[in-house]
C-alpha cells in the first residue's frame, strides 16, 4: 500500500518534494500526502481523523500542493480499511 519511495523518506520536506513533483509513478500528489498522513498518523496511540488532517496540515505548511480535501478522502478510506481490517468480524 505504502510505495517504497514513501517508505524511505527521513524527512517531511522529502514528502513534500515528491508532492510537489507530481507524486509518484503510481499515486498522485493527493494519494502521496493521503499515505504519509495515514502511516505517521498510525504511529500515535489514538488513530484518528485529527491526527491525519494534522499530518495533512503539517504538509500544507511545509509547502506541499495538493487537493486538502481529496487527500483527506482517501486516508480517511485507509483508515477505515485498517480498522476494518482488525476487527473481529473480518478475522477468519
Amino acid at each position: 500500500m505504502i510505495s517504497e519511495e514513501l517508505k524511505q523518506t527521513e524527512s517531511v520536506k522529502e514528502v513534500v518534494q515528491i508532492i510537489d513533483n507530481g507524486g509518484t509513478a503510481h499515486e498522485s500528489p493527493e494519494e502521496v500526502a493521503a499515505k504519509y498522513a495515514y502511516m505517521t498518523a498510525m504511529q500515535t496511540e489514538r488513530h484518528n481523523k485529527e491526527d491525519i488532517e494534522a499530518k495533512l496540515q503539517t504538509l500544507m505548511e511545509e509547502g506541499a500542493v495538493f487537493d486538502y480535501p481529496l487527500a483527506l478522502e482517501h486516508a480517511e478510506s485507509y483508515l477505515i480499511d485498517n480498522l476494518s481490517d482488525a476487527s473481529p468480524s473480518h478475522r477468519g
